[in-house]
């Protein structure tokens, strides 16, 4: 049995006229009669009673409406959930994620579940080099929001936004008097730094080098939210991303320009070039790459 006759069926039965249904159905009265004859004609019963003036149900045929009007809706709304598939998938979405990169996005998250109340999110702080490529390669996120380039022909990357990084002192440190500093004021103070296989370390440490300067390396960290604490408890001063300290501000901790035209970096949107996304997926690339992060 059709779908097709039952919404015919439907039709009818509603309107109590084969032309007013016909109209609505844009079909010929003709064939939209035939097709009810058919339908009559295979359910061995006769639906409804006819006369010169109208036309309406029998008893088995009020019967039959109801249980045909549950079929249809129950079709309909098949035939969504299929649309919602092919729209979201299998509903959820899994993002790498730097640490500084969290605080912008989540209010890109927000807006998006306006439109996609029921997608489910995983987030992943991809942190070290090797974990950001690998996560992307083997498919354990959809996309990541990363400092690294990425120099692999399989992973397409698009730059977000540039940034300078800031120096974060405690408040009652002798440089938070000053307006802003440069590299040879942090070089001889204790230093926080991301640990070895991090991009931030790199940047950094290229930075000094580059104007022939070592930083005193005293603590090794993973995580830019344990050196915001460790600069709270006065054991040293750190590096940081302008977006970490913007859309995290941190009581007591003064966050400083540095006059180096070496400490900035890149954050880009990366994801594996032919991996499949849904339109859903798609949207929110759209809504990340269009977000004003500055």
């Amino acid at each position: 049995m059709e779908i097709r006759k039952l919404k015919y069926f439907i039709t009818v039965a509603d309107e109590q006229s084969f032309s007013k249904a016909a109209q609505i159905l844009h079909i010929s009265q003709p064939s939209l009669s035939n097709a009810i004859i058919k339908l009559e004609n295979d359910l061995k019963m006769a639906l409804f009673k006819r006369d010169t003036r109208s036309i309406y149900l029998t008893d088995i045929g009020k019967v039959f409406y109801q249980r045909a009007l549950h079929i249809v809706r129950q079709f309909e709304h098949f035939q969504l959930e299929v649309a919602e598939m092919a729209e979201t998938g299998d509903g959820h979405i899994n993002i790498g994620i730097i640490e500084s990169a969290k605080f912008w996005l989540f209010k890109v998250i927000k807006e998006f579940k306006n439109t996609y109340p029921d997608i489910h999110f995983q987030f992943n702080e991809v942190l070290g080099q090797k974990e950001v490529i690998s996560s992307i390669l083997e498919g354990d996120v959809h996309f990541t929001i990363t400092n690294q380039p990425m120099h692999n022909q399989l992973i397409t990357s698009h730059p977000l936004y540039h940034e300078p990084f800031m120096l974060a002192v405690y408040e009652t440190h002798p440089l938070a008097r000053k307006t802003s500093v440069e590299l040879t004021d942090i070089a001889n103070q204790a230093f926080i730094i991301s640990r070895e296989g991090f991009q931030t370390r790199g940047d950094v440490l290229q930075a000094f080098m580059k104007e022939q300067l070592y930083p005193k390396i005293e603590y090794e960290i993973e995580r830019l939210e344990t050196a915001c604490k460790m600069v709270e408890e006065g054991l040293g001063v750190t590096i940081l991303p302008k977006s970490y300290l913007d859309y995290n501000p941190t009581p007591h901790i003064i966050g400083l320009p540095i006059t180096s035209i070496f400490l900035n970096r890149t954050v880009y949107l990366a994801y594996l070039k032919d991996r499949s996304m849904t339109p859903a997926i798609q949207k929110l690339l759209n809504k990340i790459r269009q977000f004003e992060v500055f």
